[in-house]
């Protein structure tokens, strides 16, 4: 069934292509989103500075199913694992290419482990995507050679749409401002300090925090919302990042919760507490993105400096923007405030192994130090 099918790696003369054939097919859950990318497929790969690997599956010369891996050194309390993060996996909806994908995958976890030498692979997973969870954590029919999927973390991944007016007011004593060049030093030691604390840390930013942030394409210091404490010592951060700076994510349909959610801010944005949702293909027969900023460096003392931030990003963001943070269900510290107007999207953390391999440690549930999420749940 599978002669005709053919797995290779990818190049830039692909381009064009790949993304016509990523771009088709949505990923299914609470929203259907199709997700595109400048005319260079792997610019996305290239702003976030890591080296990748992505492969194409062919049946007769056509794309029928897409996986890519970003090459990772993490920091996990004082050693570094190199990982392979699986994304932008796209399968189509032939039978014959969903039942011959899993023949593919475990050789490709191998080749990959060999010439990259990764000592491990992890892949996020939307736990609304009901066919991505039927097909890897729960399949009817395991088949021989399929990978195994170990939960290693449970995180939501949290948008924030606006305020209720009867949220309390924000402490007199937080100040919250942009950026001054005279902020770098306390902020490095500041972001240092809290890095400590997390595994699954990227080992460039561990090792250097001013060094990685000044050789990201991604992430700038004139991007930062600080927050001060009256005596002018910092008890917060975070850099609020377009959406659009990676790729667009265009909305196809809502689920009946969704849609109910976004009737909702249509009403929160005639009372000014809130802002709408992107119009789905489905009802304007128009591709458009939403609009959202990612807040990466997200770090505080406490509850009242978490919802000054939140404030901040919200008010500097522009009027069809909302915000998006991922933070683990285990870490109350940073739910959303009392008084936001919020969703959350329920995500799983796996670690990937090849059926002969046993799971590694630090990608275990067992390993309860928290994880550091930036650039994970893509």
């Amino acid at each position: 069934m599978s002669d005709s099918l053919k797995l290779r790696e990818a190049t830039h003369d692909d381009s064009k292509v790949l993304n016509s054939f990523f771009t088709s097919i949505p990923t299914l859950g609470s929203i259907a989103i199709k997700v595109s990318r400048e005319d260079q497929f792997f610019s996305f790969y290239q702003r976030l500075g890591l080296p990748f690997k992505t492969y194409v599956l062919e049946d007769r010369g056509e794309i029928v199913g897409t996986a890519s891996f970003l090459i990772r050194e993490l920091k996990f309390k004082d050693h570094v694992l190199k990982i392979g993060q699986g994304c932008d996996l796209r399968i189509a909806s032939t039978r014959k290419a969903i039942l011959s994908w899993s023949k593919f995958f475990q050789p490709i976890l191998e080749e990959i482990r060999q010439k990259e030498h990764c000592d491990a692979f992890m892949t996020s997973i939307n736990h609304t995507e009901s066919a991505s969870m039927n097909a890897f954590i729960r399949p009817k029919i395991k088949r021989p050679g399929q990978p195994n999927y170990s939960l290693s973390r449970k995180y939501n991944l949290v948008s924030i749409h606006g305020h209720f007016p009867w949220q309390s007011k924000l402490n007199p004593n937080i100040t919250v401002r942009p950026y001054n060049t005279s902020d770098k030093q306390p902020l490095i030691d500041y972001i240092a300090a809290h890095l400590k604390n997390y595994a699954f840390v990227p080992a460039a930013l561990s090792e250097n925090v001013a060094d990685y942030i000044h050789r990201s394409l991604l992430y700038s210091w004139s991007q930062f919302l600080i927050a001060f404490s009256k005596d002018g010592k910092i008890i917060g951060c975070l850099q609020p990042i377009s959406s659009s700076l990676l790729q667009d994510y265009l909305p196809q349909d809502y689920d009946p919760r969704a849609h109910n959610f976004r009737q909702f801010l249509k009403v929160a944005q005639l009372l000014r507490w809130g802002r709408k949702l992107t119009r789905p293909f489905s009802s304007s027969q128009k591709q458009q993105a939403l609009h959202f900023r990612m807040l990466h460096f997200f770090l505080f003392d406490h509850a009242e400096v978490q919802k000054s931030l939140l404030h901040a990003a919200f008010d500097t963001s522009k009027q069809n923007e909302f915000l998006i943070y991922a933070f683990e269900k285990s870490d109350f510290t940073k739910r959303p405030p009392k008084g936001s107007i919020f969703a959350e999207t329920p995500y799983g953390l796996y670690n990937i192994e090849t059926s002969d391999r046993d799971i590694l440690y630090d990608l275990s549930l067992n390993n309860t130090q928290p994880a550091w999420l930036d650039l994970i749940w893509f």
